[in-house]
């Protein structure tokens, strides 16, 4: 905890966007920390906020620009531990708000390495800043702090010993050498010393945002990646199912155009017979007439019978035909969104994107376009051959980081399970050695 002075006034600022949205007392603020109140407004959020020491005269001395998690209640995350009091006391030097360059602690400019990530940094563009946003909060004083009384010096006439006091005549030479500069050239080196410091802060903390931005694209790019693999996976698995529909649909119907054509045959044939006993009728006698009447009608009714199973066939068959165009269709859309897929891709790789994935042991890893499906087709794999390792070495070596215990089989089936030592890198582990404690190394 870092000491602060006895009429020293200390405050908390939520920042919402480049404006100063909510101001509180830091005993109020320590409330919410020990769980005492919630926030429901910031439930399930991660707030900037800033602490402000405030000296005598109600000018900035100090600033910590500081996260903070609010849970779904709106209570404040009670792991939350930066020591914001000890980072307001030690940080360096930032920009003149009015009483003098204050203390500055951020992102960019953090005392204690550990708590960076825990801190975020300033827009310190001109007119429209942060501390511009602060300071005019400040000047408002919503929060009733007392203001100290200035304390005027009046200047008094001193009587002069004149006797012992060496009056300058017009004679008295100037000493040229040793000649002090004047106090207005010291200034402009001070503010000019001011100003670069405030620049090179300006550009650590445009740094800093530039890298936050890349991170969070290489975060949507690890996301679409992986959307994209879910769609690519998902078009496989239609395009192969329609093809193996495709195989049986277009079995079936040689199938049924070969009892179609043998039914054709036997109507055609049945047809001839017909006509042939209508011929027989015309010179028959009057007593095959019954006989002959007989054969026709059976006749009629087979041809009528094998007409209704033709009719029967081809309803079937155009049935089985529109399924087929219907399964066809949907291999033509498959192969379309495969071609829109294939213009995205084109696309991305004319605007010149990088994809950048996340993996353990191997860090941000860069997949040129060129290594796209590749990547998306098995990226353990891919992972694994940056790393110069096999794919079952770059598992194993995950298994370890997530549980570094000796992974030995006793006879009972348990496992050892005493502690290791975490191999960080892949290229240096080893199965059966890194895994195993020295007792069951090489078993």
């Amino acid at each position: 905890m870092g000491s602060l002075k006895p009429d020293t006034s200390v405050a908390v600022f939520f920042m919402e966007g480049n404006t100063v949205s909510r101001q509180m007392l830091f005993s109020e603020f320590e409330a919410f920390l020990d769980g005492y109140v919630g926030l429901s407004d910031m439930a399930d959020k991660e707030v900037k906020a800033v602490y402000v020491v405030l000296n005598a005269q109600l000018q900035v001395e100090a600033l910590v620009f500081f996260l903070i998690y609010f849970d779904d209640e709106g209570r404040a995350d009670p792991e939350w531990n930066v020591p914001i009091e000890r980072l307001a006391s030690i940080s360096g030097s930032g920009p003149d708000m009015g009483g003098g360059a204050i203390r500055l602690s951020c992102r960019s400019q953090c005392s204690i390495n550990w708590h960076q990530k825990e801190l975020w940094d300033p827009d310190m563009t001109p007119g429209s800043s942060h501390f511009a946003a602060i300071k005019k909060a400040v000047e408002q004083n919503r929060l009733g702090f007392k203001k100290a009384k200035v304390e005027e010096v009046v200047p008094t006439l001193q009587p002069v010993d004149v006797e012992n006091e060496s009056i300058p005549t017009v004679t008295a030479k100037v000493e040229e050498k040793g000649v002090t500069p004047p106090a207005d050239d010291a200034e402009h080196r001070l503010k000019l010393a001011r100003l670069i410091k405030n620049q090179r802060l300006r550009i650590k903390t445009l740094e800093s945002h530039r890298e936050a931005q890349k991170e969070e694209f290489q975060r949507q790019a690890s996301l679409q990646s992986q959307a994209y693999k879910a769609k690519i996976n998902s078009l496989e698995l239609s395009v192969e199912k329609l093809k193996v529909l495709n195989e049986q649909l277009q079995e079936k119907l040689l199938s049924r155009n070969e009892q179609f054509l043998g039914l054709q045959d036997k109507v055609s044939t049945q047809t001839n017979h017909l006509s042939e006993l209508e011929e027989k009728l015309k010179h028959a006698e009057v007593a095959e007439v019954e006989g002959l009447e007989k054969q026709k009608l059976e006749a009629e009714l087979v041809i009528l019978k094998e007409q209704l199973d033709r009719r029967e066939v081809e309803s079937v068959y155009r049935e089985e035909k529109m399924e087929l165009l219907r399964a066809e269709l949907e291999e033509h859309k498959a192969a379309a969104d495969e071609a829109e897929r294939d213009s995205m891709m084109t696309k991305l790789k004319e605007l010149e994107v990088v994809f950048v994935a996340y993996h353990a042991g191997a860090g941000h890893v860069t997949v040129p376009f060129t290594d796209i499906y590749r990547y998306v087709e098995s990226p353990l794999k891919y992972v694994a051959a940056k790393c110069y390792v096999t794919e079952e070495v770059y598992r194993k070596w995950l298994d370890h980081q997530d549980n570094p215990v000796c992974g030995h089989k006793k006879e009972n089936g348990e496992l050892c399970g005493e502690g290791l030592e975490v191999v960080g890198n892949p290229g240096d582990f080893e199965v059966g050695s890194s895994d195993r404690c020295k007792r069951h190394q090489g078993d």
